[in-house]
């Protein structure tokens, strides 16, 4: 299955994929809550920061991640003005019109405010994303936030069937390809190709699942409340430092910016 992590040594690498997740959410929270640009932009500014020298992520692959995110909001900052009410704007300056088609000043802040915060959400996932194996993570959850390990250890052998299927799938279209049966472009010739992979996929899929119940069954899965654990994950002191040191440094960016009167406040809902 294709996913942003990359095996890396590097500290964020070396955390607990918890701690991570503990600075990741109530960052996020508070990127959805700001009712100014400054707070996302500052956090962007130290996300990129801790991905570029804690995470040892290249600056090639960090801007072709930042890139498609840009343009995701630039797309969203263009169309936002026009999806305003004009009542919570009308006092504003009209920048642009045609017809009832009205572009205020007010709504383009709104709309530069709102694509900011969404900026600052996405990024705000990447140290997780970019640094974290979802096998550990299920771990941690297991170990550390006691998530029953039926359901980890379960939802962990899902996964594990997403590049089995995909690995079959090529195996099969290029068995298509040998039989001289090609994929016909548009729609039509794409639900034909899905049509004639069905019943491999399917047939795989039960196999796999039969054989992965048996090897589950042999282990004993589920028949006892707690089990050993092959790799231990542990909450080191470096978690702590990083927790805590991140959102010291975050409390520090926010008072900054309420001294020079930037942190406005936090609104719960964004109204249209």
């Amino acid at each position: 299955m294709q996913t942003l992590y990359q095996p890396h040594d590097s500290f964020l690498h070396r955390l607990n994929p918890l701690s991570k997740l503990l600075v990741a959410l109530p960052q996020m929270a508070l990127m959805l809550l700001a009712s100014e640009p400054w707070t996302p932009l500052a956090f962007v500014t130290l996300i990129s920061l801790t991905l570029l020298v804690l995470g040892r992520v290249k600056l090639g692959r960090f801007l072709r991640l930042l890139g498609p995110l840009l343009m995701l909001v630039l797309f969203f900052t263009a169309l936002y003005p026009f999806l305003v009410r004009q009542s919570l704007v009308a006092d504003t300056p009209l920048l642009w019109a045609l017809g009832p088609v009205k572009l205020y000043q007010g709504g383009l802040y709104i709309a530069l405010v709102t694509g900011v915060r969404i900026l600052g959400v996405l990024i705000s996932s990447l140290p997780f994303s970019l640094t974290t194996d979802s096998a550990d993570f299920v771990r941690a959850l297991v170990q550390q936030a006691r998530l029953p390990y039926r359901i980890g250890y379960s939802t962990l052998a899902a996964f594990r069937f997403i590049p089995m299927l995909q690995s079959e799938m090529s195996v099969v279209h290029a068995a298509h390809r040998v039989r001289g049966v090609d994929s016909q472009p548009g729609w039509r010739g794409k639900l034909e190709q899905l049509r004639r992979s069905a019943v491999p996929l399917l047939t795989t899929a039960i196999r796999q699942a039969e054989r992965t119940a048996l090897a589950m069954d042999a282990r004993a899965f589920g028949a006892h409340s707690h089990r050993t654990y092959f790799r231990r994950m542990r909450f080191s002191h470096w978690d702590w430092v990083y927790l805590l040191g991140y959102w010291a440094l975050g409390a520090l960016i926010l008072l900054g910016l309420r001294s020079l009167g930037l942190l406005g406040p936090l609104h719960v809902l964004q109204i249209l």
